[in-house]
């Protein structure tokens, strides 16, 4: 019998605390059962191993922020084009600062284990560059960009630039230097714009 979705919420929320606070060759089974509560014979069958669980973990963790950005999809009377990608910029790195324990981790064991670096890599770039590319195909299917932009090129730079402000805040940038995030959205929101809107 499969893990009930309380039993598999429970799995995935204890993974993400043990995730945070320790290496993943580190985790044991008895850590995770211990943490949900959940029997270790009941995870195993369900999940057969510590990899499928981050994978799930990151899954789950991606629908979460995915529906974050998409419910910025409607723009507001007097809203404009800018106006858009800045609110979906700021929820992106909002939902990324929420998680930065787990992605500092992450990103830490990513560069120690081939598998979970290319976890990494689908999770939060190639999806978030979908998220992008969904975002750009809608606004030039309603004339707001050029018909002839390249949108995966273009979602892929503008998500470059966010996945750099993320990186530099998993890193401890923020307690180096102060940036100014507001700026910074803005002018490269900006910047962008420039070059996909439709003249």
């Amino acid at each position: 019998m499969a893990l009930t979705p309380e039993q598999q919420t429970k799995v995935l929320d204890s993974a993400i605390e043990l995730f945070a606070t320790r290496d993943l060759a580190d985790i044991t089974l008895d850590h995770v059962t211990k943490t949900s509560g959940v029997s270790a014979f009941d995870i195993v069958r369900h999940f057969h191993s510590k990899e499928n669980i981050l994978a799930a973990v990151l899954d789950r963790e991606l629908e979460l922020m995915s529906a974050a950005a998409l419910a910025t999809d409607l723009r507001m009377p007097g809203e404009t084009l800018l106006d858009e990608l800045q609110v979906l910029a700021r929820v992106i790195l909002e939902e990324h600062r929420r998680r930065l324990p787990f992605l500092g981790k992450l990103l830490s064991e990513s560069m120690r284990n081939a598998e979970v670096g290319a976890l990494f890599y689908k999770a939060f770039i190639v999806q978030g560059r979908l998220l992008f590319t969904q975002f750009l195909k809608s606004r030039q299917e309603v004339g707001d960009v050029r018909d002839s932009l390249d949108v995966e090129a273009a979602a892929a730079m503008f998500l470059s630039f966010l996945t750099s402000v993320v990186l530099a805040e998993v890193c401890g940038g923020q307690k180096v230097e102060t940036v100014d995030e507001e700026r910074v959205i803005t002018q490269m929101a900006d910047i962008f714009l420039n070059g996909i809107r439709k003249r």
